[in-house]
């Protein structure tokens, strides 16, 4: 098991936190656990291609992080009557 896959099973874990704030917490907290969420996710593929050493398997990831940013001002737009 390298560092890589522990790194990516560290990152899993702090995820814990951002799911209980976006069940629980208020839209405007949803929002930011939301981003928080996507950021790891990437990060977290990134690490599992890296750990495995399957470089084809960074696509994913590259594609996930560019298409982070349209995700967030959709998911904004949809609760901007409640945040």
């Amino acid at each position: 098991m390298s560092a890589f896959i522990v790194a990516a099973i560290a990152m899993l874990i702090v995820m814990v936190p951002a799911d209980v704030t976006i069940v629980r917490g208020t839209a405007a907290d949803a929002v930011v656990g939301y981003q928080f969420i996507t950021a790891v996710a990437v990060m977290i593929l990134a690490l599992l291609a890296e750990g495995f050493k399957r470089p084809s398997l960074f696509e994913l990831p590259v594609l996930l992080a560019v298409l982070l940013y349209g995700s967030g001002l959709v998911y904004v737009r949809a609760l901007e009557r409640w945040l």
